[in-house]
């Protein structure tokens, strides 16, 4: 094999400053680079505020043939190549005042320049399959899920309607659509012979039912179901031979998520590989054998475990990981023979770009394609792992960023991730933190018990703690600190966004002493409300997980809900809202306000109309950056 030389030069000439809020929050230049299947092509989503387009560039020039776009308030909602030549792009759009778009069962079809355009989904497509295809404001949806390789004028599209998915056979040039199979759930995986044989998705109840058929023409077999936080099995891919599955795999006995060999005639489970420590986050697969040869683990800066060490595409990934030391690399896409991929390479000081790579030459080129390429590297600081005891015993990982050139004594912001079960916190650029890092405060966060990515006992010991033990974790994070010297114990502030907000208040109210500022970002802040009103309870599967994971008592739920607590709070508070915020809902901000405004405890607000769960209209996340940074500066700054 020949040697894979590349030489990266990064410039250290920066002197540190105060860098302008939309180099970290303005839109990303370009993301999800795709090559086309005979590589003649690259697409790519470009961003803006009033809209969003695909750009389609010719590789062999580089240049920009066709840019799509669907007009003023219309969006990308996502992309693929259907052919060597056509692609498939969702539409996304706003809808009334509200300032995020959302994606719609909008799909149109182009070639690579721009000709022969039709709208081969949606409302005014040839065939209407159902009542809400019809219906020209309707969110639906649907899903291409396979683009058929050895037919190149259809696609096989999954499309929701009522209880189940219905997988039609839709001719990408004309629209026509023709019924092939149906299933019972959401998630899908075919066989070689494009026979959907695994179904799973989630019941009224929030488990998940898992459906398995021998073949095309067998009944759906049930195979199980999983109440959350109890295990699961998760179908990936069929084994070489056909006849057994590969899948993502825990129950009571092995909490951690592992990968497993299937054998759907026994119900037998065989492991192939599990971590002590984390769930996998993603895989390296075998094209040629459509199996996974890799696992992908974030339990500091990120790795991969080789399920088979000698793999073609494993020997390559890790040359790539020697070249681009200290960045992760990922494979954004591939030709359809995979002799050349488009690798996605970034740190956590750097968001990166892409580079193409030939699997048989070892060729690697930079394609000058950076996601926010205006990023002064330099000025950018460390991720750092680690991790701590909690106070019954249990440990906690989390992630910490200094400010340039400062390691001790320092200004606390504890960000607190949003969920708050089965998400998480990781390596990687976090442009939030980077922002506050540059503004000379030192950014924790941390993934206390409930956060996803550590199995599911460590899942289900945030389950009814929100209020108490869950704080509990965040308070020890931020005394390890104290007594590793790195943060000033007179100085620290909490904030976070959704479930994160919550805990900022929270944690406030039960440790008064501890907190100089608290800043609750589309927080929950009254259990009783959270509980009734908003589009989580608003249907059964939601009711079920609140039931899950929320106590039912009104003296807890009290004891949990920050209006209840608000008497307790010292820290000052800075509150932030979209008006139409349905996930927590908008009520959570007004009974939190009027419960400080009676208790006569000043506040600084922030609310705005037209955004949602999260602001996204750039002029308002730039005036939040701002008034965040003046807020921590006047609290907790030199």
């Amino acid at each position: 094999m020949k040697k894979l030389i590349f030489i990266l030069v990064f410039s250290s000439n920066y002197i540190f400053s105060e860098l302008p809020v939309e180099n970290f929050y303005k839109f990303t230049e370009f993301s999800n680079l795709i090559i086309s299947p005979s590589g003649k092509y690259f697409a790519s989503e470009v961003d803006a505020e009033k809209t969003s387009g695909v750009v389609i560039i010719e590789r062999a020039s580089m240049k920009v043939i066709h840019t799509q776009s669907f007009g003023k308030d219309q969006y990308t909602a996502g992309f693929r190549w259907l052919n060597n030549e056509r692609i498939g792009i969702r539409v996304g759009k706003r809808f009334g005042g509200l300032e995020r778009p959302k994606g719609t069962i909008f799909y149109w079809a182009l070639n690579a320049d721009g000709t022969k355009q039709k709208l081969i989904m949606g409302s005014l497509a040839p065939q209407r399959l159902s009542r809400s295809s019809r219906e020209p404001t309707n969110i639906g949806w649907n899903e291409v899920i396979d683009t058929l390789d050895d037919d190149e004028n259809h696609i096989l599209v999954s499309i929701f309607e009522k209880a189940s998915p219905t997988i039609y056979k839709v001719n990408i040039y004309t629209g026509s659509k023709r019924k092939v199979q149906t299933a019972p759930a959401r998630s899908l995986l075919l066989d070689s012979d494009k026979v959907i044989r695994t179904s799973v998705g989630e019941n009224n109840s929030n488990e998940t039912e898992f459906y398995y058929r021998p073949s095309k023409n067998d009944e759906w077999e049930h195979h199980g179901t999983y109440k959350f936080g109890e295990g699961s099995i998760l179908p990936l891919a069929f084994d070489k031979d056909g006849k057994n599955l590969i899948v993502e795999c825990s129950d009571k006995d092995n909490p951690i998520t592992g990968i497993c060999l299937y054998n759907p005639e026994t119900y037998k489970l065989t492991t192939i590989y599990r971590d002590k420590t984390v769930d996998p986050a993603g895989y390296i697969w075998d094209s040629e054998n459509e199996i996974p040869v890799g696992v992908v683990l974030h339990d500091g800066i990120p790795r991969i475990h080789w399920i088979d060490k000698e793999a073609k595409i494993g020997k390559k990934m890790r040359a790539l990981e020697k070249t681009f030391k200290g960045y992760k690399v990922r494979i954004a896409s591939s030709t359809k023979d995979e002799v050349e991929l488009v690798i996605g390479v970034s740190s956590d000081r750097d968001p990166g770009g892409y580079y193409l790579f030939n699997t048989e030459t070892n060729e690697l080129k930079d394609l000058n394609l950076n996601r926010r390429g205006w990023t002064q590297v330099g000025q950018m600081v460390k991720n750092e792992p680690f991790s701590y005891q909690s106070r019954d015993g249990l440990t906690i990982h989390g992630f910490l960023h200094r400010p340039k050139g400062e390691s001790t004594n320092l200004p606390l912001v504890l960000y607190v991730h949003g969920g708050p079960h089965g998400v998480r916190d990781y390596w990687g650029f976090d442009r939030e933190a980077q922002f506050l890092a540059n503004r000379g405060f030192a950014v924790m966060q941390i993934n206390y018990r409930g956060s996803g990515g550590y199995g599911n006992d460590f899942l289900k010991a945030g389950f009814n703690k929100w209020g108490n033990v869950m704080q509990d974790d965040l308070t020890d994070g931020v005394q390890w600190a104290i007594d590793q010297g790195i943060v000033d114990k007179d100085r620290i502030c909490i904030y976070g966004a959704s479930y994160g907000g919550y805990a900022a208040m929270m944690s406030a109210s039960r440790e008064p002493d501890l907190y100089q500022c608290a800043i609750g970002y589309v927080g929950v802040y009254d259990v009783d409300s959270f509980t009734s009103v908003g589009n989580i309870p608003g249907w059964r599967g939601g009711r079920a997980y609140l039931k899950t994971v929320i106590p039912q008592d009104d003296e807890t739920r009290k004891a949990f809900s920050p209006t209840e607590q608000a008497r307790k709070i010292k820290a000052a508070i800075f509150l932030i809202h979209g008006k139409d915020d349905k996930q927590a809902h908008f009520q959570n901000y007004k009974l939190m306000t009027k419960k400080l405004d009676s208790l006569g405890k000043e506040y600084k607000s922030m609310v705005k109309d037209g955004e949602e769960h999260g602001f996204y209209k750039r002029e308002n996340v730039y005036e939040l950056a701002e008034e965040l940074d003046k807020f921590l500066s006047e609290h907790i700054g030199d």
